[in-house]
């Protein structure tokens, strides 16, 4: 096997490494300097095999500490992101380890922080749909859905239907709009009904019994 190509990174410490014309996957520094390769080095197939894995586990998590410094995320963003950038199942696993080991990967505390972030617009049950998809755990979304003050969400669901109805001509299809606006939005029905009545409150009309 012979090092046919190596290119830095913009100006960063990896580099593209090619072997026998083909892209090989992308080295940290140290390994290039640790092993000496270099363009026209020559390897086994087993050595340079053991000199990858070894690299793979470093730079994996290198990026992945990179990536997360720019961008709050979930262990399956995470894994989503190095599967993307080659690593294989394994590679992945360690560098996902030794993350949650640093207290880099935290999915509660990402729920947590998730939900804190979304609930200003957003009921509780799309936040834990959109959390799911995000890779949550169902224990993790259950026990934070658990733990929601009702009267918080009950507020903000009031300021949303208190803005849809605003400037806008009082009805009975304005009613079942706001209503179905909130229950979109991820508000539990009972939360979305007392929302629309109370946005509503201000208008002189009698209230239909359409609920």
């Amino acid at each position: 096997m012979v090092v046919t190509k190596i290119k830095q990174i913009g100006r960063t410490n990896r580099y593209h490494v090619y072997v026998d014309d083909e892209w090989s996957g992308i080295f940290m520094d140290v390994t290039l300097a640790t092993y000496k390769i270099k363009t026209g080095g020559q390897f086994d197939e087993d050595e340079f095999r053991v000199i990858k894995e070894e690299n793979d586990a470093r730079v994996s998590f290198d990026m992945a500490t990179s990536y997360m410094e720019k961008y709050v995320t979930s262990e399956k963003g995470i894994r989503d992101y190095l599967k993307k950038k080659g690593f294989d199942e394994k590679t992945v696993s360690k560098a996902v380890e030794k993350l949650k080991e640093y207290g880099f990967v935290d999915d509660e505390k990402f729920a947590k922080n998730y939900f804190e972030s979304m609930s200003s617009g957003k009921g509780k049950r799309a936040i834990a749909t959109k959390l799911r998809q995000k890779g949550i755990s169902k224990e993790i979304v259950e026990n934070l859905i658990e733990n929601v003050d009702d009267e918080e969400q009950l507020e903000t669901a009031k300021k949303l239907a208190e803005k849809f109805v605003k400037n806008r001509a009082q009805s009975a299809n304005l009613r079942q709009k706001c209503l179905a606006h909130l229950v979109y939005k991820g508000y539990d029905y009972s939360v979305a009904q007392k929302a629309t009545l109370s946005a509503l409150q201000s208008f002189e009309s009698e209230t239909d019994d359409w609920f």
